[in-house]
């Protein structure tokens, strides 16, 4: 890395530090300017928040969720039902679990390529729009790099017990957002416990324990709401159309914009530039460990309060170290490992999938857009992939932001209107977007994305004596025939809302 890696180690530590700092400020200010604090809740928000929320019906929580968002927004949710309040609140707290988590890394590979790649995943217009979402993907993203990082560190000679506790600190954390993910996440680390110098019985131990602690939760709902681990494990599986599936191609589409690649949503075609974009990170994770490589064979200085670091061309590794390729080919893999199940093994596709997998691939990209001492020319094209970068992901998220706003809040004036109508609690409202609807009326919601001809069983009676039912349509063709007798007025353009009696 040039003459920086003779510098002090605590001024170089500091520095890291400091442009972290950073990186996480402008993570922050840009969520609050580009993204809405306004924007009303999603579908999957919507689930995870009225579990907690008092002020309204819980909704239905199936099968694959896990409840490590809902205790995420807890302190939030119930004290207010304000969504402002709770988008702030989550923007802070993303910005500061970009700097947690990215920090531990400072501890293994001290210098700029931390915060770079701190920089890179956070310019991404999946990190900046889902960072005050209470969407569990982006923490499984947080959980997932400080978890690698710890064990990196954990595996040294010298380690405490810090290192360890922050391991299984982090795979429960993951575990408890997203069970299956930390799964595929501690595949690779266990692996990575065979290799020379690695075996460590301690992180062997954080492992377990990890997975133990946040697996806990999921198990012992299993037992009271679905009959049993395995039971579930196939209801969650049925949910999510699990099965032997290649949706690449369906994860392209997705990197433009649609929020979820599932039919019969049309995804639109393959942009061109995304396409690229998502060939070049792993082509520029490949130049990273090449970077890496090389780094670590040149000559560097040691300084004796400093234990981090180096190899020395043609020798052994100094103890206490961790040389940079091993740490960039251990986040590679275990980024690759967590996009498996989402490339492979789930029928369709959504961008936020893959946000673990971005965020580690993230260090070892960040390698090789960070070599001091490159020809001018490398270096000008490295700085014009940069501002490419940053253009694309800019243009994606001003659209997504822009659809989001409009059909949330569509969501909301569907609402207004039905509370002026005197639809109130008890109440409960059927249609494809229900639940967004029904949430910000306080009533229960009931998800039906196309009607059937007949009313279904659970559309005839209401759940409670007194409840007044409501099914609300976007304007197809010709309604249901069972929706025809009662249409309310006064509803938004397109909207159509029909008493179920």
């Amino acid at each position: 890395m040039g003459s920086n890696e003779t510098q002090p180690p605590w001024r170089h530590g500091a520095a890291g530090r400091a442009w972290l700092v950073l990186v996480a400020v402008g993570y922050a200010a840009v969520q609050l300017v580009a993204v809405a604090p306004g924007m009303g809740l999603g579908w999957d928000e919507v689930v995870y928040v009225s579990q907690v929320d008092p002020r309204v019906p819980a909704t239905e929580f199936i099968a694959p969720r896990a409840r490590g968002i809902t205790l995420l927004v807890a302190p939030v949710a119930l004290v207010t039902s304000s969504t402002e309040a709770l988008r702030v609140y989550l923007c802070l707290l993303s910005a500061l679990g970009l700097y947690a988590s990215f920090r531990v890394w400072l501890r293994v590979r001290p210098g700029p390529v931390v915060p770079v790649a701190a920089l890179l995943f956070a310019s991404t217009w999946l990190a900046l729009f889902y960072g005050n979402e209470a969407m569990p993907n982006l923490w499984v993203a947080f959980g997932a790099v400080a978890a690698t990082g710890f064990f990196l560190r954990c595996v040294r000679p010298e380690a405490g017990r810090g290192p360890a506790a922050g391991l299984a600190l982090s795979v429960a954390a993951v575990a408890l957002l997203r069970p299956p993910d930390s799964v595929w996440l501690v595949l690779p680390l266990a692996l990575a416990l065979a290799r020379p110098g690695w075996r460590c019985r301690r992180a062997g131990i954080a492992l377990v324990a990890g997975l133990v602690v946040g697996w806990a939760d999921w198990i012992v709902e299993a037992y009271v709401r679905f009959g049993g681990p395995a039971a579930r494990w196939q209801a969650a599986g049925a949910a999510n159309e699990t099965g032997l599936h290649v949706s690449l191609l369906d994860h392209v589409r997705a990197l433009d914009g649609p929020l979820l690649c599932r039919p019969p949503a049309d995804c639109g075609p393959v942009v061109t530039a995304w396409l690229l974009w998502l060939i070049a990170v792993p082509a520029l994770a490949l130049l990273g460990l090449y970077a890496a490589r090389r780094h670590d064979r040149a000559p560097t200085t040691r300084h004796r309060a400093h234990p981090v670091t180096v190899l020395h061309p043609g020798g052994p590794r100094v103890p206490g170290g961790v040389p940079g390729l091993a740490g960039c080919v251990l986040a590679a893999v275990c980024g690759l490992a967590m996009a498996v199940p989402y490339a492979f093994l789930v029928g369709y596709a959504a961008p936020r999938f893959l946000l673990p997998a971005y965020a580690l691939l993230a260090l070892p990209v960040a390698h090789a857009v960070w070599s001091p001492g490159r020809r001018p020319v490398l270096a000008g094209l490295v700085a014009a992939g940069v501002v490419a970068q940053v253009v694309l992901q800019g243009i994606t998220l001003d659209k997504v932001v822009t659809g989001g706003l409009a059909r949330r809040g569509a969501d909301g004036r569907v609402a207004r209107a039905l509370l002026a109508m005197d639809v109130r609690p008890p109440c409960l409202v059927y249609g494809e977007r229900a639940v967004m609807i029904a949430y910000r009326m306080g009533c229960h919601g009931y998800p039906v994305l196309s009607w059937p001809a007949e009313a279904p069983a659970q559309v005839r009676g209401a759940p409670a004596a007194g409840t007044r039912v409501v099914a609300v349509d976007r304007g197809g063709p010709t309604p249901a025939p069972f929706l025809r007798p009662w249409e309310a007025a006064g509803m938004p353009r397109r909207w159509h809302a029909y008493e179920l009696r």
